[in-house]
Parts: C-alpha cells; structure tokens; sequence
C-alpha cells in the first residue's frame, strides 16, 4: 500500500504504536490485519512519540526503539518489543526503558539507544 500521500510535501503522520502479538505458531503478526511481520525484526522508528516524561517528550520528534513493523498500511505500525522496565532488563546491553503511550492508550516501556535518551536530555 502507498504512504505517498502527504509525504511527499513533507508531512509525517505519527506512528501507531501497538503492543506486539503473535498468532497460534507464536510468529509475530500485525494486530490489526495479522499478516506476519518476523522478517521486519530490527531497530524501528516511531514518528511524534507521545512518550509520557516531560522532558523526553519536548526532546524526541523520532524515537528509535527495537521490534517489528507492518507496512501493509496507509500508516506505519510499530511493535515494540518488550523491556522490562525502565532499565530495560529483559533487553541488551546500551539501550534503556522510556515510557510510552500506545495506541490502546496504556503506557508501557519501551527500548531506545542508552547514548540517545542521555544526549538529548542532559
């Protein structure tokens, strides 16, 4: 499907960002249409986070964090994997946890480069 739309005049709409699901053989898949996305696996963008930290927020117009994505949309749909809290124990080494809100509005933590977070915030 074509994002072309209002991109080419340089117009971003936000990311939708969706927690990850995975159908009965546990692969990965887009919670609104289920095509498998388990070949989309690596670092992601998320255009206009709405990260719930104040200065985060102002700090951040793309946020980098690590899942997959499904591009069978109008829109872009981020899954970020999951992090075990703000120090991202469930993850590798260099990246940290930020709190953001999802599309079903719950805010969960997600995983962003550790050098990018203490850049643009310190």
């Amino acid at each position: 499907m074509s994002r072309a739309g209002l991109g080419r005049f340089g117009v971003v709409p936000p990311t939708v960002v969706r927690e990850p699901t995975r159908d009965a053989e546990n692969i990965p898949v887009c919670p609104e249409c289920g095509h498998p996305v388990a070949k989309t696996k690596g670092s992601q963008r998320i255009e206009k986070p709405d990260l719930v930290h104040v200065a985060l927020a102002a700090a951040f117009d793309v946020l980098v964090t690590f899942g997959w994505q499904c591009d069978r949309h109008p829109y872009t749909i981020v899954l970020p994997m999951r992090v075990g809290g703000e120090d991202a124990s469930a993850f590798v080494d260099g990246w940290t946890g930020v709190e953001i809100r999802f599309a079903d509005d719950h805010v969960r933590h997600v995983a962003t480069p550790e050098r990018e977070v203490t850049e643009r915030v310190e």
